[in-house]
């Protein structure tokens, strides 16, 4: 789940090529005061508008299970025994954990001008694979419909209570 602020109607002179910068990391809290969602806004710019994706967008490249299908992916880095961060693994798969991936819906604006920029904010599950991990990163990208992908941002150390 998530939200989107913002998009320019002037014209702009950004990249073609998708960039986002970490703006904030917010834990949400359950009623028994444990973490139950994590937050992370970001701000996020494109040149010529082209991202995100309808419900009619499901053939190749953008069908499931499609490395593009999700124009939003998220790796959980959870920490290991050596206190190094690595790629979550689902026990119940013994996989990476993917399924935290985001669809950003379609975002270009009508009219002349097809660059915008806004702020994106991302609900994240923060129990995932339901794991209860005590600490983790979250590294994040975006690609848009010409498969353009964005520089990847990683967040500082969270700390979960669970």
């Amino acid at each position: 789940m998530f939200s989107i602020v913002g998009c320019k109607t002037e014209p702009i002179s950004f990249s073609n090529v998708p960039e986002i910068e970490l703006e904030s990391v917010e834990l949400i809290k359950n009623i028994k005061n444990k973490d139950s969602v994590i937050k992370i806004s970001f701000y996020y710019q494109d040149g010529d508008g082209d991202i995100g994706l309808t419900s009619a967008d499901t053939n190749a490249p953008f069908n499931f299970r499609s490395p593009y299908f999700h124009n939003l992916p998220v790796t959980y880095l959870v920490e290991n025994s050596n206190g190094e961060y690595e790629e979550l693994i689902n026990p119940a798969t013994n996989e990476p954990y993917g399924n935290q991936h985001e669809r950003i819906p379609y975002l270009t604006p009508t009219g002349k001008f097809k660059g915008i920029s806004g702020t994106m904010d991302v609900y994240l599950d923060a129990n995932p694979a339901l794991v209860k991990p005590k600490k983790i990163k979250l590294e994040l990208k975006l690609m848009d419909r010409e498969l353009n992908v964005s520089n990847t941002i990683t967040s500082e150390v969270i700390e979960l209570t669970h």
